[in-house]
C-alpha cells in the first residue's frame, strides 16, 4: 500500500504509516458494484484512492437522486464515522475503483488526535456540507429548465462528452424533461448545433435564466 502519497496522511511519518497499515484493507471494486447501501452500520473509514463514486438516494417513487459524485482522492460519507451513524444514502461505483478500509475505531484511537490529520478530517467534512448545500439549492430550488441552463454555462465541454441519458441523471431530471428544455432553448435562439455538438448562441441570455 502506498497511502504515505495520498494527500490525507502525507503529514504521517513512515512508522505511523506502517501502523495505519496494520488496520487497513485495500479493496477493488468494479464499475456498477455497490460499496454500502443507506442505512448500514459504518465499521470503516473508506479512503477513495482511485475511480469515480456516485452518493445517491430514491425518492417516494424510486427515482435515483444523485446527492454528490466523488473523486479519487476522496473520504467517503466520513460524517457516518464521525457521528457514529449509519451511511445516509447508498454508494456505487461510476467507474472500477480502489478503496482502502480503515478500521476506524482503531484510526480513532490512534491518528485522530493529531492535529494534521483532525484538521484535514474537518476539511473533508466540510467539502461534503457544502455539496450537500449545492444539491440542496440546485435540486429543491431550481427548477428543471434553470438547471439545464446553468450545466451548460459552466460545463458546456463535459455536457458535450457525456449521453444526455447521463446528464438527466447528474441533475436528477427524466431524459425526456432534459430534451424538451434543450429544444425550449433552440427556439429561443439561445443554444444551437455545431455538427453533434452544442454551442452557446447568446451567452447573455443563458447567464440571465442562470441567474433567475
Amino acid at each position: 500500500m502506498q497511502l504515505q502519497k495520498f494527500w490525507f496522511f502525507e503529514s504521517l511519518s513512515a512508522q505511523e504509516i506502517r501502523e495505519l497499515q496494520t488496520i487497513t484493507l485495500k479493496k477493488n471494486y468494479s464499475k456498477g458494484e455497490i460499496v454500502f447501501y443507506a442505512q448500514e452500520k459504518s465499521k470503516y473509514l473508506h479512503f477513495l484512492a482511485d475511480g469515480s463514486l456516485k452518493l445517491y438516494k430514491h425518492d417516494s417513487k424510486e427515482n435515483e437522486l444523485v446527492l454528490h459524485h466523488l473523486h479519487a482522492p476522496n473520504l467517503l460519507a466520513e460524517i457516518s464515522n464521525f457521528e457514529e451513524m449509519p451511511y445516509p444514502a447508498n454508494c456505487s461505483c461510476e467507474t472500477d475503483a480502489t478503496i482502502y478500509l480503515i478500521d476506524y475505531d482503531k484510526f480513532k484511537q490512534q491518528f485522530l488526535s493529531k492535529p494534521a490529520i483532525s484538521i484535514m478530517f474537518m476539511k473533508s467534512l466540510s467539502k461534503k456540507i457544502k455539496a450537500l448545500e449545492s444539491f440542496i439549492h440546485s435540486n429543491l430550488t431550481v427548477d428543471s429548465y434553470t438547471k439545464t441552463a446553468r450545466f451548460l454555462y459552466e460545463k458546456l465541454e463535459e455536457f458535450n462528452s457525456m449521453r444526455q441519458i447521463d446528464i438527466a441523471s447528474l441533475l436528477n431530471i427524466t431524459p425526456e424533461t432534459l430534451s424538451r428544455n434543450l429544444t425550449r432553448l433552440k427556439k429561443e435562439r439561445i443554444i444551437g448545433k455545431k455538427g453533434t455538438l452544442i454551442e452557446i448562441i447568446d451567452l447573455e441570455k443563458l447567464l440571465n435564466i442562470y441567474r433567475k
